[in-house]
């Protein structure tokens, strides 16, 4: 069986596909008929040029393509950038065929800088045709697109799911790109260097208005519970659209669950990539804390550890310091009983009751050796439970962020 959904079709133009060298790439994903629409953007008050005219598109809730172009951020550059992007739009428009309003765009980047217009006006129109073309429905014309959105990631990042009932079939594909600038805080609606950048894509029948919870609850427990380096982009958006051609609709008994999970495990499972590839990261963390008294509590200790550069390195060295885990959690802003807290390695309690175990520090390395390391936390104060994932810091991450821009 397929993976990917009916009625899709995608091309990419990587940046090291070009004869040129070159930090620009540009993807396109397309629908073969009008989709429902929804999307999640940043809530940093500084906001790229691409979500203010997605917003106004998805009044609607319907859009049909989706463009991408990477190595530019188009943020913080005025009523030019307002215009270049809007002149990419209708590039895009006479060479899809497709009405300007359902055509939503993206951005990742460097902030700043303006839009490389000789170079869109040219490959936009060749992306199309390619896209247009046979191969427009191929593994590879996606994994394509899906390189194409990349700047400082290493690999691409891909995910699907797929669910049956009643003899149909619904199938979700989707793509990320983000290894740095990664602390995504998003909402559905919108409210108050491009990082990350999520594209999901179904042939379920649904409605835009119907499918925004749907998103902002996967959302909540996937690309809002990861981080990098605690900075939260300009530019963060996912995206997600229906079109309808598995015959299956969202109000039919028993779909609404099936495709909320489908959507979960999609969203979990790229945010989870993002982390596993953080600029220079050498180790992946999935920070857990339990016991808690609510769940806001729990996560914002989970991110308060999560985003401490001093856990984080010494995750790198694969030093045992737990008290840097503990100077973290009093920090949080969560009210707890230190004397009651317990931190574990994977299963090696290192700290117990406000006191450390007899575990030797060379043995409490050991659980840090390993390329995926999970930190627990237990607080003994109730019953619920958070968790975050992020990535340890290297040097390699310094040396990558100090040269950025050249």
């Amino acid at each position: 069986m397929s993976q990917f959904p009916l009625g899709f079709r995608a091309a990419g133009l990587p940046r090291h596909d070009r004869p040129r060298p070159s930090r620009h790439g540009l993807a396109i994903f397309y629908s073969e008929t009008p989709a429902a629409a929804a999307a999640s953007f940043t809530t940093n008050v500084v906001k790229c040029v691409h979500i203010p005219v997605d917003q106004e598109r998805l009044r609607r809730g319907q859009a049909q393509v989706i463009m991408v172009n990477s190595g530019c951020a188009n943020c913080c550059t005025g009523a030019r950038g307002l215009r270049e992007a809007r002149k990419t739009i209708a590039w895009a428009s006479q060479a899809l065929g497709v009405a300007e309003d359902q055509i939503l765009i993206a951005s990742t980047g460097v902030i700043g800088d303006f839009m490389p217009m000789d170079l869109l006006e040219d490959e936009i129109p060749m992306l199309s045709k390619r896209l247009l073309s046979e191969g427009g429905a191929h593994y590879q014309s996606f994994h394509k697109a899906a390189e194409a959105i990349m700047t400082t990631d290493t690999t691409v990042k891909i995910a699907h799911a797929a669910f049956a009932l009643g003899g149909r079939t619904v199938r979700l594909w989707g793509c990320a790109k983000g290894a740095g600038m990664i602390h995504p805080t998003m909402t559905p609606t919108g409210k108050p260097h491009a990082t990350m950048l999520a594209f999901i894509l179904t042939d379920l029948e649904a409605a835009g208005k119907a499918l925004k919870p749907m998103l902002e609850a996967a959302v909540n427990k996937s690309f809002n519970r990861v981080t990098v380096d605690g900075d939260t982009s300009t530019n963060d958006s996912a995206f997600l659209l229906a079109n309808g051609r598995s015959g299956l609709s969202l109000k039919a008994p028993g779909v609404k669950a099936k495709f909320q999970t489908a959507l979960g495990e999609v969203c979990i499972s790229l945010a989870k990539q993002m982390a596993k590839d953080g600029e220079g990261a050498s180790k992946f963390l999935e920070i857990r804390v339990e016991g808690a008294r609510t769940e806001a509590d729990a996560q914002k200790m989970a991110m308060t550890v999560a985003t401490s550069p001093l856990v984080k390195t010494a995750a790198y060295g694969e030093d045992s310091n737990w008290g840097r885990i503990l100077a973290a959690m009093g920090r949080s802003g969560v009210h707890f009983d230190p004397s009651k807290a317990d931190i574990s390695f994977g299963t090696l309690c290192v700290f117990r009751h406000g006191a450390p175990t007899s575990v030797s520090a060379e043995k409490a390395r050991e659980p840090l050796k390993a390329k995926e390391v999970t930190l627990r936390i237990q607080l003994h104060a109730g019953k619920a439970q958070g968790f975050y994932w992020t990535c340890d810091f290297t040097g390699q991450y310094v040396d990558i962020n100090a040269r950025y821009r050249t």
